[in-house]
């Protein structure tokens, strides 16, 4: 059997190992370290010691991971919303980071809508609508935004023509 000491220093080696993978909230660290079979002593010590070097941080990680949502899969607020609520991150710190990562949610509609056309180029009219609609309420975006989206689209393409 180990000393707790010895097990506190093989918990710390761990959640290093596994924030050196990617960043993680106290919530996935806690839920790794646990299913690793640490006890609960040593995973809170843990996760104060790495919160105090700053290797732990919900409210960076929550900004980190919206702004990569939007960034690289065209998530809209909801969405985000969803993921991070489901990584253990409280609401208010979940608000924090939508404001930052989505300031504009109706600018960021007609741009998940752009690459969602480049994809789709091949339906055109109502059909088109009401599939990019689908699409876009899939990706966490809210309906006033996404006729907003595609409301401006029809109107460039009738300036267009």
């Amino acid at each position: 059997m180990k000393k707790s000491g010895t097990e506190s220093k093989d918990a710390l080696a761990s959640a290093l190992r596994l924030l050196g993978v990617r960043q993680r909230s106290v919530f996935e660290l806690t839920a790794k370290l646990k299913d690793k079979g640490f006890e609960s002593g040593d995973i809170e010590r843990t996760v104060e010691r790495l919160k105090e070097a700053g290797y732990l941080n919900d409210a960076a990680f929550a900004k980190a991971l919206a702004a990569s949502r939007v960034n690289n899969k065209a998530w809209g607020p909801a969405k985000i919303s969803r993921d991070l609520s489901g990584r253990g991150i409280d609401r208010e710190t979940i608000k924090e980071a939508i404001a930052h990562a989505c300031p504009e949610e109706e600018e960021l509609a007609k741009a998940a809508l752009e690459r969602w056309r480049k994809r789709n180029m091949k339906k055109t009219g109502r059909e088109e609508s009401q599939k990019a609609f689908r699409h876009l309420l899939s990706r966490g975006f809210s309906p006033s935004a996404i006729w907003k989206a595609i409301g401006s689209r029809a109107g460039m393409e009738d300036e267009q023509a």
